[in-house]
């Protein structure tokens, strides 16, 4: 099925003749064209679990370990080192690696920043008391 104009087929795709391998050499056509490095080509989808060409690698998220620093610096480290190693990740191809790093360093740069702030809301409230039971003590003399 042509055409009028002499193009490609219309309608569905033919069948892929009995022993033609796709993309690779067909004694009767002779060697296809391939994109390189294994790339799919225009206006193919990606590989299944593979980003599209271009894609660009998650946010490390590298400000909730730096955050973290200030607050509670114990939690601050795992949080820093994955989030360190996201892009590095990425380039390898480690891409649902990557992705578990990146949640990872949020993960524990929430929990650095929670506990120190928690910490430090306790210290400011002991603080508050002890200036509360001293001003009482000095007050009642």
């Amino acid at each position: 099925m042509t055409t009028p104009y002499g193009g490609p087929p219309s309608g569905p795709n033919p069948q892929q003749p009995y022993g033609q391998q796709p993309g690779g050499y067909n004694p009767a056509s002779g060697p296809q064209p391939q994109q390189p490095y294994g790339q799919p080509g225009y206006g193919q989808p990606a590989p299944y679990g593979q980003p599209g060409y271009g894609a660009a690698p998650p946010n490390n998220n590298i400000g909730w370990g730096i955050g973290s620093i200030f607050l509670c610096w114990p939690f601050a480290i795992p949080s820093l080192i994955k989030a360190t190693s996201v892009q590095n990740l990425w380039a390898q191809g480690q891409f649902q690696q990557a992705q578990e790093a990146a949640d990872e360093a949020k993960k524990w740069g929430k929990i650095g920043i929670i506990v120190g702030a928690s910490g430090w809301a306790l210290l400011i409230l002991f603080y508050v008391i002890v200036f509360v039971v001293a001003l009482g003590a000095a007050s009642s003399y």
